[in-house]
């Protein structure tokens, strides 16, 4: 598992620092909003009762700032539970939380201005957290706390605030970060 971790940072790395000049395609995730998009062929994990849950949310405005949009995801225990969500547009707000379990993956993608995004995973091990705000002045707040394993990956562009915690055994993290970007990171435990 640490090797899958591993790898799937490093193509983060690799590929983070491409989107960090790209544009992020969204298109192919437009009808997630429907239920037509069947998550669960994009996920390869094992799938049982309280195992292998799979959420997505996928939202753009119209950068007006009276329709800003809020995602939250919550996952409690189980299995290798991923959470999953898409914003476009200006002023958005995602929250994710996975609580307990092991093998947990949150991924966040932000494109636009203004965005903000707190993602937690709190207990269990082997947690990836992979986040790309392609946009300015975005905020995150992440924190992997209690468990073993845990690997934070994070995309920033141009003037973005980054606030990270770790805590346990045998975190990693690692980050992309545009000019003027300020960022504090506690990481504890072995």
């Amino acid at each position: 598992m640490k090797k899958l971790i591993s790898g799937l940072v490093m193509m983060l790395a690799f590929g983070g620092s491409m989107a960090a000049t790209l544009d992020l395609d969204l298109t192919s995730y437009a009808d997630l909003a429907s239920g037509a998009y069947d998550l669960d062929t994009q996920y390869n994990g094992v799938s049982s009762w309280g195992n292998g849950n799979v959420a997505g949310i996928y939202q753009v405005n119209a950068d007006n700032p009276d329709m800003v949009n809020i995602a939250e995801i919550q996952q409690v225990d189980g299995v290798n539970n991923l959470a999953m969500i898409w914003q476009g547009g200006s002023g958005n707000e995602a929250h994710i939380y996975q609580t307990g379990g092991e093998n947990n993956i949150a991924r966040l993608a932000q494109v636009g201005t203004g965005h903000y995004a707190s993602l937690t995973q709190n207990g269990g091990s082997d947690n990836l957290m992979m986040v790309q705000m392609l946009g300015d002045s975005a905020r995150i707040t992440a924190s992997q706390i209690e468990a073993t394993n845990n690997v934070l990956a994070v995309v920033l562009n141009a003037g973005s605030n980054l606030t990270i915690t770790q805590s346990g055994a045998g975190n990693v993290f690692s980050t992309v970060m545009g000019a003027g970007t300020s960022m504090i990171v506690n990481q504890t435990g072995q």
